[in-house]
């Protein structure tokens, strides 16, 4: 018969054997925690490193005859690109949008892109020299239909903006609700406006700004279709990376902002 001292020997060591299993258990259970916890947490810096926030302005009239909430008086025009120059922000080009949103270049949390819709005679007479005090360019969103009439700039005014680093891309051939047009009607206006820009000024056309901000499913389908890397809406906010790039938002300025409002979007991220 096997003696009590040898049972008692037989249990420790079966005793010992299990506590050696768990502690190791333990402790592959611990080091693959911390290995999660490493790359959640590695995953969570890289998603925020990857995302791109900018702000885009979006400016209409800079005329000293404020006619409606849309209007910016040069004083206050002046007042604002003063402001975004003493705060270190860079106005970029949509080259360099576009190599920004696609993580080829650093995002400093400097770069602003500043654009104007519609076309008007006084963002040549009235922005463009401001603009240029301060080293800023500025993209606009042109009617091709209304451009050389009534209050509109010329195409040899956007000849000149061009030759001095500014963006001309449409706003339609004649800022209709676009989503009240049929998918015919959508496209002459969308890819028309495209090709008149191209003819006019010899230079590729990659984005648009909707008329009003309006769009349906099939007017951003067309628009994708036309051959448009970009599209602005005019729903207010930061453009970010993660947005649909056919769905951009902007920073609307309104006359009506004093200089706390308009420092106040930039530092609103929504």
């Amino acid at each position: 018969m096997e003696s009590n001292s040898s049972k008692q020997r037989g249990g420790l060591w079966k005793w010992l054997a299990i506590l050696t299993v768990v502690t190791a258990l333990i402790v592959f259970l611990l080091i693959s925690a911390d290995h999660l916890f490493f790359y959640q947490t590695r995953s969570a810096a890289d998603s925020q490193r990857s995302r791109v926030e900018v702000p885009v302005l979006s400016y209409h009239s800079v005329n000293s005859k404020a006619t409606n909430k849309y209007v910016v008086t040069p004083e206050q025009f002046r007042e604002q690109m003063s402001a975004l120059h003493d705060m270190g922000y860079k106005s970029i080009n949509l080259r360099q949008f576009d190599a920004l949103m696609k993580g080829k270049i650093k995002n400093t949390g400097k770069f602003i892109l500043i654009t104007f819709d519609d076309g008007y005679a006084d963002n040549y007479k009235q922005a463009f020299p401001i603009m240029k005090k301060y080293g800023f360019t500025a993209t606009m969103f042109a009617i091709t239909n209304w451009m050389g009439s009534g209050s509109y700039a010329t195409w040899n005014d956007l000849g000149e903006l061009q030759k001095n680093g500014w963006d001309i891309m449409p706003h339609t051939r004649s800022h209709p609700d676009l989503p009240l047009l049929s998918s015919e009607e959508q496209t002459d206006e969308v890819a028309g406006s495209k090709q008149v820009i191209e003819n006019h000024l010899h230079r590729k056309v990659n984005a648009m700004a909707y008329p009003y901000g309006l769009r349906s499913e099939e007017t951003v389908k067309i628009v994708e279709k036309c051959g448009y890397d970009y599209a602005f809406t005019f729903e207010d906010g930061w453009t970010t990376s993660e947005q649909n790039p056919l769905l951009l938002k902007r920073l609307i300025v309104f006359g009506t902002d004093d200089i706390a409002a308009f420092r106040m979007k930039l530092q609103n991220r929504s």
